[in-house]
Formats: C-alpha cells, structure tokens, sequence
C-alpha cells in the first residue's frame, strides 16, 4: 500500500514547463481537431485565472487566433476592465469591450436587487454600495447566516440579516450577469466560428462555485484539474502582470467589492486547495490536523462543508439526465 505524504507543499508543480506543454497541446487538439474551429473566444476578467487560460491559448494557438471578450457593466470594480486591457494588449491579442450594463437594466437585474436593498435598508439610494455575504464560521457549530452589507454615501457599513427568499432572489438576479456573459461570449465564438475557453479551476468546479450555462457554460475547461494555488503558479511562470496575480480574487458582480473568500469559501485557497487534494486522496484526520495546524473540530466542519458543497452542485457538473425509452416494457 503507497502512503501519501501531505505537507503544505504537496500542490507544488514538479515539471511546470512540462504542464504548460502539456496545457497547450490539450488546447490545440481539442480547437482544431476535436472541435474543428479557428481559434478561441475567452471573457477577459482582470483576474489571474482568465489570464492564465488566454496565455495558455497564446502558445498552444498563436495570438492571431485568440479574441479576449471583456464585459464590464455599471457594478463592476473598473479595476478589472483596466486590468483585462493590458492583459490583451501584453499578449497582443484582438479584443472587445462589450458593455452589458443594458442588457441587464432591461432584463431588471439591477431593479430587482435593489428593491431587496431599499426594502432592508429604506436609506439604500444610488449613492450606497452592496453586496452579498454568506461566510460559515468553522471555529463553532453556530449557523451560517446569509447577510446584506451596505456602504452608504459616508462609507460607513450597515450589516443587515436577510431572509432565505430574499438571499435566493438576489442570487438568481446576479446569476443572469454571469449567464448573458456567457451568451455575449458565444455570439462572439459562432460568429468567428471559434471555440468557447472556460476559467474554472478545481476549487471552484468541485464546490459548484460557477453559474450553470453561466461561466460553467464552455467547451473546454483547461484549469478544471487544477488548484488556485496551482493557477498562480503557472502565473508566475507564464509572467502574468503583477496586478492580476497580487490581486484578490472576487466574482465582481456587486458594486460593494467582494472577495471570493468573503462570498462563497470563507477560507484562503491555501487552505480551500489542501483541504479537497486531503480529501480527495482520503488522508487521515490527524495528518490534516497537523499539517494544516488546525483542530480537529475546524476540520471536520470544513470537511463537512466541502462535501455538502459537492454534494448540492453535482447536477450542474453533469448534463441534464435523460428519459431511457429502454425503460418502457
């Protein structure tokens, strides 16, 4: 029996060059000879992962065949558009800024979450920033409640409890952001007959932290087998700018900023990535403790957590099951 050793460096990337290798003829065979098309359509976000893939697509393709897609609206922090620009004009690559802030006024997704906003907080006006919270607290066994955090003109914070209905409205309201994102994507990809390019990483794939026919909405996804941690690895080795890989990593969907820590993981990706490899490959509790320097109660919460994470978002990892006629006698 092989003993798996886990240490805090068990994610590190042996061979780097051999994984971008490795990355670049899996993007190369599956445009041109399992999809059969001229070259690769990816959203720019200004964040590292984006980056990553559009570096990637660069070598295994030729720049001459990569488009960047960057989608701003009215809520997004202008940081990332800033960011996504000189990304594409460091890769040399054409890009489009395709500003999707009509779309979503006349799809109401500004209207409906901001009725939610005025209705908790009656002060909420044009001048206040928002977002959603919903961070778990592993330290004990106490609920994790989902929460709306407002700045107002004067910046200061109001923290305000939010009913279920409300939290589930505000988050289909904001997953439409992701999904006309896609769709503006895949205009742009059937129109140059070019492939879609998905971002997620393993973390978010395995806790069912992207939209369904959102950004989980793709043809190939090359960092799906991937850690964050390891993304930033290849980052650094694909010299990505500074910017996009000291930044913290966020859905930019509220005009309130938030990180990906403090909306859905409510741990660093340091902890997020080890957890799952420690999960995946069945290490036992007291290793993890150690290694880790957490107590035992910590992790077994957080491990509950990441299953339950797996366990809800597995009908968006699949295709829609379908009626076997076989089953008629």
């Amino acid at each position: 029996m092989i003993t798996l050793a886990f240490s805090k460096d068990v994610l590190r990337i042996k061979d780097i060059e051999n994984l971008k290798k490795s990355l670049a003829n899996f993007i190369q065979e599956q445009t041109f000879e399992k999809y059969r098309k001229r070259g690769i359509v990816i959203g720019i976000s200004g964040g590292i992962d984006s980056a990553v893939v559009a570096t990637l697509a660069c070598n295994a393709i030729g720049k001459e065949n990569v488009l960047g897609l960057i989608l701003p609206e009215k809520e997004s922090n202008p940081k990332s558009q800033e960011l996504a620009k000189k990304l594409c004009k460091n890769l040399n690559i054409e890009y489009v800024i395709d500003d999707i802030t009509p779309i979503l006024e006349s799809s109401s997704v500004y209207r409906m979450r901001e009725t939610i906003a005025q209705k908790l907080y009656p002060d909420f006006n044009n001048s206040c920033k928002y977002r959603l919270i919903f961070t778990e607290n592993f330290d004990n066994d106490g609920l994790s409640i989902p929460y709306l955090e407002i700045q107002d003109s004067q910046n200061q914070r109001h923290k305000i409890k939010i009913s279920l209905n409300d939290y589930l409205t505000m988050t289909a309201a904001t997953n439409i952001k992701h999904r006309i994102r896609m769709s503006r994507i895949y205009y742009y990809a059937e129109k140059n007959n070019f492939l879609v390019c998905g971002t997620t990483n393993k973390a978010e794939f395995q806790q069912g932290y992207f939209v369904k026919y959102g950004d989980g909405g793709v043809d190939i996804e090359p960092l799906a087998n991937l850690f964050k941690t390891q993304v930033y690895q290849l980052a650094e080795s694909l010299n990505i700018p500074s910017g996009i890989i000291e930044r913290k990593a966020s859905p930019d969907t509220w005009s309130f900023d938030i990180s990906d820590e403090e909306f859905f993981f409510s741990l660093t990706y340091d902890i997020i990535d080890l957890m799952l490899y420690a999960r995946e490959k069945s290490i036992p509790l007291n290793e993890i403790c150690s290694t880790l320097e957490l107590d035992e109660d910590k992790v077994k919460r957080i491990l509950k957590s990441q299953e339950r994470k797996w366990n809800s978002s597995k009908t968006s990892r699949i295709f829609p099951p379908s009626f076997d006629i076989k089953d008629i006698s």
